[in-house]
């Protein structure tokens, strides 16, 4: 398992967990109906959410929100898709690896590498996969916080302007893999 060492992310994951932690009911996970979009409003740009499909003992990932930072940095909207539309084939299973353990553990797990879209790997992303429940319990959405470790400017907002919910969106700088 993978578990988010905050005192090396920047302060947005540590901001998101104390966020979810502090809106969350009592020994209960928080669900999307506790979320206020205004409270995190300085990482909406940087934030999906993935709803969590159980049918026929099968478990499928549909992104119902990609913020608008990362529909930008992936070069396209995946808003819609299933997993398995949205990602790169060799992506794939990590992906959905890491899904599973956020989901199963319903604790948030850490990840990076490169962004998983056609002619995009090149760009460095890490991520956090926080579990939602809309009855406090049962892990039915995924909120993945997204931050590009190369760009500084974009993935450490000064405190006071994520608490107070300001911040001007800047897409990472385009960078080229270096030729082999």
């Amino acid at each position: 398992m993978r578990r988010p060492d905050y005192a090396k992310l920047g302060a947005q994951f540590a901001h998101m967990r104390d966020y979810l932690a502090g809106v969350a009911p009592p020994g209960k996970l928080p669900g999307r109906q506790h979320i206020d979009p205004l409270a995190i409003r300085a990482l909406l740009s940087f934030t999906n959410l993935v709803d969590i499909e159980r049918a026929d003992g099968k478990i499928r990932f549909r992104f119902r929100l990609i913020g608008t930072l990362q529909s930008t940095a992936a070069g396209r909207e995946i808003s819609g898709k299933y997993l398995e539309d949205a990602v790169l084939p060799e992506y794939l299973e990590r992906i959905r690896g890491n899904m599973i353990m956020a989901m199963e553990s319903r604790e948030a797990i850490y990840d990076r590498f490169g962004m998983p879209h056609p002619g995009r790997d090149f760009i460095d992303t890490e991520r956090v996969y926080f579990p939602l429940a809309r009855d406090g319990e049962n892990v039915d959405m995924l909120l993945i916080l997204n931050a590009y470790p190369d760009e500084e400017k974009t993935t450490a907002p000064p405190a006071d302007e994520v608490k107070q919910g300001r911040r001007e969106e800047k897409l990472p700088a385009a960078r080229h893999p270096a030729p082999k």
